[in-house]
């Protein structure tokens, strides 16, 4: 009796250091694949940047008829807006923050330029759309803050959904110490975040409805 009590714990032990040992190699395993993931969207972040610098250069230069350039705007904004989606799933998953921050710093520079561009192509063109940049913070530890971003988040995601070709959608970190969002931001006496910015215009910084938001956007 003893001695297969002696047989069963040697056999649970074994299993235990297999289970643990399995258990490093994997987390290492998931760790080195998220960071592989990461490395990509740094180089797709960096070709991004000189693509838009390029585009907006190819549209002005070439004068891209109105309809082409507004498509193009619209598909490339959805493209880093999807990238950058993926970018805080790994960023949920990841410890590597100081590089994760990096590359957030770069799509939110990106999404500067397309905002710059939306403004230049309205202007030129005429087009009839509306943009709403949203400015929000950055890997925030406030719960009740936080909690209220994610609901501005999804509503803004809904309303896009709902609005595709008439609304551009710019969500941008407003606390990444980037000093074209820190000027823009000191411009429009934004102190506090989040925020919403409808057309350069109209600031929406309190709580509001899906409704009472379509209402200001959409008129």
């Amino acid at each position: 009796m003893v001695k297969n009590s002696k047989h069963a714990f040697w056999q649970a032990l074994v299993f235990t250091i297999l289970v643990f040992v399995l258990g490093i190699f994997l987390g290492f395993f998931l760790e080195n694949s998220r960071y592989d993931k990461i490395e990509i969207a740094v180089y797709d972040s960096e070709i991004n940047l000189l693509d838009e610098q390029l585009r907006d250069r190819v549209t002005q230069d070439f004068r891209v008829n109105c309809e082409l350039a507004s498509q193009s705007l619209f598909d490339f904004a959805d493209q880093i807006y999807t990238e950058a989606l993926n970018l805080e799933e790994y960023d949920s998953a990841s410890k590597l923050g100081d590089g994760l921050k990096a590359v957030h710093r770069r799509y939110d520079l990106l999404r500067m330029m397309l905002w710059l561009e939306s403004i230049e192509i309205r202007d030129r063109c005429g087009t009839e759309f509306h943009t709403v940049v949203y400015f929000y913070d950055y890997d925030l530890e406030d719960l009740n803050v936080n909690a209220e971003q994610i609901f501005l988040g999804r509503m803004l995601e809904d309303m896009k959904e709902k609005n595709k070709d008439k609304m551009l959608l710019i969500p941008i970190a407003g606390n990444l110490d980037l000093a074209s969002i820190d000027l823009i931001l000191k411009d429009y006496g934004i102190e506090e975040l989040p925020v919403i910015l409808i057309d350069e215009d109209e600031i929406v910084s309190d709580l509001i409805t899906f409704d009472e938001l379509e209402q200001k956007i959409f008129g």
